[in-house]
């Protein structure tokens, strides 16, 4: 998915590489704090700043927080009367915000493990984001189920309204009790129907877990697809923020020699807002490079400690000398790519 800049005639995303673009003729639910109204079990909070603590009940969840939970963990969150998110165990669920059009929105997604949304009031002019890290869809409805597998593939379970699922060129349309399964950075498998109670995870999960070990090569490979797809926007959006940098600093030396008077006072307006285009795009080069922190962090890093504890004893098998050859392939391009646009409490 992607829209030409008329000013710059720079090709820029629209985030559509990983977000779930909810299409609600008009919706501000994720405009609002999320806030936790229940929880079982010793979930665990990993703020923006790089702390951990414990969730408890009221703990209000800002962009750039993760929960985390575990086998025997469960979360919901409310964003007033607007929605309610369900953590499912063994999650990482996080808020980020990105800018769209000129306006900022949250992206809520889950790296790995299972997410529910029920969206209960439709107002206003922004347009809620979910997703997971490969695929992206318009969703015209107010629930739905999101699953992140081991391997890096994704699920979707439409409980109601209408879900179109965009993944590597191609589309497929949900409706009510249908669902799709899309592999890392692949097209959309086969609809299917689905009805009754909620798709039991850890099975699907430990399926998608046993689809990689019988060929990790092909998994790491899917996974550095969607890693370039993500250095590609952090580049793309750096680059455009050290262009608006270059403007800044060239009229700030002229603000600063000038007299006080109308032409310092304009010239001082126009800087305040070069200086909000400037965070703006650190704010999307950040966030495309947090999202591949998460793949390398949540999907690949389990992947490679699967993989070392099964060839344990066999460290020189062939398949495993191929998991690790492409694996370190993806470290270089990450620390290449993505690791200089991460601070010290990202990591």
């Amino acid at each position: 998915m992607e829209t030409t800049n008329r000013k710059t005639g720079r090709t820029q995303r629209a985030f559509g590489l990983l977000i779930l673009i909810l299409t609600f003729s008009a919706a501000t639910a994720l405009a609002q704090e999320a806030s936790v109204i229940y929880l079982e079990g010793e979930p665990e909070l990993r703020a923006s700043g790089g702390a951990t603590e414990w969730l408890d009940f009221g703990t209000v969840l800002t962009p750039g927080d993760s929960v985390v939970t575990g086998r025997n963990d469960f979360v919901e969150l409310e964003q007033g009367a607007a929605s309610t998110i369900r953590v499912n165990p063994d999650t990482v669920f996080t808020i980020r915000e990105v800018e769209e059009n000129g306006r900022r929105r949250q992206v809520m997604s889950n790296s790995t493990g299972s997410v529910g949304y029920r969206f209960n009031r439709l107002a206003g002019r922004d347009e809620p984001r979910i997703g997971t890290t490969s695929v992206v869809a318009g969703i015209r409805g107010t629930e739905v189920v999101v699953y992140a597998g081991a391997n890096g593939s994704s699920l979707f379970l439409v409980e109601s309204g209408l879900v179109d699922v965009t993944s590597a060129g191609q589309t497929v349309s949900l409706a009510q009790d249908e669902g799709v399964e899309v592999p890392a950075s692949g097209p959309p498998g086969d609809v299917f129907e689905w009805v009754g109670q909620e798709l039991d995870f850890s099975t699907w999960n430990a399926q998608k877990l046993d689809e990689y070990l019988a060929n990790p090569v092909a998994g790491v490979q899917s996974l550095m697809t969607q890693l370039d797809e993500f250095i590609e926007g952090t580049q793309e959006y750096r680059e455009l923020y050290q262009e608006i940098k270059t403007e800044y600093d060239a009229k700030y030396e002229t603000f600063v020699e000038l007299e006080d008077g109308e032409e310092k006072d304009a010239l001082r307006e126009e800087l305040q807002q070069i200086g909000n285009r400037q965070r703006t795009q650190v704010l999307n080069y950040r966030y495309y490079a947090l999202s591949g922190l998460s793949l390398r962090r949540y999907v690949l890093g389990k992947m490679y400690i699967e993989l070392t504890t099964r060839y344990i004893l066999d460290k020189d098998n062939a398949t495993y000398q191929g998991f690790i050859a492409e694996y370190e392939r993806f470290l270089a391009a990450y620390n290449d790519g993505i690791v200089p646009r991460l601070v010290e409490a990202d990591i």
